[in-house]
């Protein structure tokens, strides 16, 4: 087997490089429909992880392996190891706000603001104007 010829398993990319090959290819992986099941496939290369390990290296602590591009595959081009906070901000799922000619996430424009995350995603879902949205003060403190 590749895995036994690296001495690798059980580190931090060789989790990840596992992780990505399961939610690309085991049907019975919780998360295969939002991976493998849409089409997401990962380089041919990456098969071996020890391919996987010339093109993305040791990740510093703390970083987690991200997709530049969330409809696009697992590639060198289009992935980088990212703390958790920027792959957060990088998900499908995310309701991203334009305003002053700048688009973020709900999560970015409340923490540049000082609002609540929750508090700005109920004004945005309830039809606020962005400006409005953003420069209302809230009765909620942050901590």
């Amino acid at each position: 087997m590749a895995w036994a010829k690296h001495g690798r398993e059980g580190s931090k990319p060789y989790l990840a490089w596992h992780a990505m090959k399961q939610r690309c290819d085991n049907p019975r992986h919780k998360f295969f429909s939002l991976y493998g099941g849409r089409g997401i496939k990962y380089e041919p290369r990456w098969a071996d992880f020890v391919e996987f390990f010339k093109d993305m290296g040791e990740p510093q602590p703390g970083m987690t392996l991200d997709r530049i591009d969330n409809d696009l595959g697992y590639s060198k081009e289009n992935c980088r190891w990212v703390p958790m906070k920027v792959q957060c901000n990088n998900r499908r799922s995310n309701v991203f706000v334009e305003w002053n000619g700048r688009r973020q996430t709900i999560a970015q424009w409340a923490e540049e603001v000082g609002i609540e995350r929750k508090t700005l995603g109920y004004r945005i879902r309830a039809g606020w104007e962005a400006t409005r949205a953003l420069s209302t003060p809230s009765t909620i403190k942050r901590k």
